[in-house]
């Protein structure tokens, strides 16, 4: 028996497995003989994920969405956030030709605080949803930069940290990585407090800092539902046709570049909640900072990452953002008809709680016989039936 579950439904409540049986007879089904490959095919087939645009970050609207934030950097970066007219009076915003721009001050001796810079921060919130970002740059792999494109919920980290796009020094491919509080376990290890877990791409794309830069950007998205986190890279060129349109399917979207799948591991919805959108760039800090010395390149720039970014303005002139769009969209109707060899379309359907029949699917193809794995597997579909018949009336009212 072969189990598998594919990320599609956007609000967590569904999770879509294949069963590679002999023979089954779910309740709702007349009796015969299913072809495996026609069962997983059906199964397979039993939904679809489309989107709604709920928020369009455009440039003419881009400022009026976002707080710039002024408050000492809580990750005790060398920096000095500034609100939007300080940041207007020294030129470093700017939204043209369809696009919004803005960087860091790079003329002058930074003091105080530090180097002078931006933080945004959404003023709506969000829980689950698609946040598609596609830029044409990010500020560069320079040393003492810390720049990330993430999202974070109030009472940190207790309602959860999702970063997205996120960097230190002279890095050159993108860490993605959830932060929560105890109790949460994802991609293989602790996601609690400041270190998290995290995933970087193993492909070797250019979706980073400097790499990114030179291939003209790229595209990045993120899907949060009840039962994942996925998180998706795509190369200038390669983008899916629909991924900035009105109903995007991330359907079609092929294998996300990074993936946390919660369960029992870690309840999604309990650890992350109301979160926002922001947009930084720090300096040093407790990572970039933290980790100086173990770059060969910086740490032979300076003794310290403070000193480095103090005394060198004219090393950030690429520490600047230019996004084409940002949007976020919220799901919609879920509708795809069920066909299980050849008999009728079935209806419409909204299958819960379906991670338990993965994970005791799993289990028993791990552990038993054949005879008896296809046995639970009988009862794993007639399971579904069930959950078939159940939410139809669901579905109606939101077809």
């Amino acid at each position: 028996m072969i189990v598998n579950h594919v990320p599609l439904f956007p609000d967590g409540t569904i999770g879509i497995f294949v069963l590679q049986v002999k023979s089954i007879r779910p309740r709702s089904l007349p009796k015969m003989h299913i072809p495996s490959v026609l069962l997983a095919g059906a199964l397979a087939h039993l939904t679809h994920a489309t989107y709604i645009l709920k928020d369009d970050y455009s440039p003419a609207n881009f400022l009026n969405m976002f707080n710039f934030d002024t408050f000492d950097d809580p990750t005790h970066g060398y920096v000095n956030y500034v609100d939007q007219a300080t940041a207007d009076s020294m030129d470093l915003f700017n939204v043209s030709n369809g696009q919004v721009t803005w960087g860091v001050d790079h003329t002058n001796i930074a003091s105080g605080r530090g180097r002078t810079s931006m933080r945004l921060t959404s003023k709506a919130q969000y829980t689950h949803g698609l946040v598609v970002l596609d830029l044409s740059h990010m500020p560069s792999s320079i040393c003492g930069s810390w720049p990330a494109f993430w999202m974070v919920g109030p009472n940190w980290p207790h309602s959860g940290e999702i970063d997205i796009l996120e960097g230190v020094n002279t890095q050159s491919q993108n860490q993605m990585t959830l932060h929560t509080g105890d109790g949460c376990s994802l991609a293989g290890s602790s996601c609690q407090g400041g270190l998290g877990c995290h995933i970087k791409p193993a492909d070797g794309a250019a979706n980073y800092g400097t790499g990114l830069n030179n291939a003209n950007g790229g595209v990045y998205a993120m899907q949060w539902t009840s039962g994942w986190i996925n998180i998706w890279f795509f190369p200038r060129g390669s983008e899916p046709g629909d991924i900035s349109g009105p109903h995007p399917n991330t359907g079609n979207w092929g294998h996300p570049t990074a993936s946390f799948i919660g369960g029992d591991n870690c309840n999604i919805d309990q650890h992350f909640k109301d979160n926002h959108i922001v947009f930084d760039t720090t300096f040093c800090g407790d990572w970039a900072g933290n980790v100086w010395g173990q770059d060969s390149t910086c740490s032979a720039l300076a003794g310290s990452c403070q000193d480095y970014v103090r005394n060198n303005p004219g090393a950030f002139r690429d520490s600047y953002w230019t996004v084409n769009s940002l949007k976020v969209y919220q799901s919609d109707t879920f509708q795809r008809d069920v066909t299980v060899a050849g008999t009728q379309p079935a209806e419409e359907v909204i299958m819960t709680n379906t991670s338990t029949l993965i994970r005791d699917t799993q289990e028993d193809a791990m552990s038993s016989p054949s005879e008896k794995a296809t046995i639970n597997a009988r009862e794993s579909v007639t399971k579904v039936s069930r959950h078939l018949r159940r939410h139809t009336h669901h579905l109606h009212q939101h077809s």
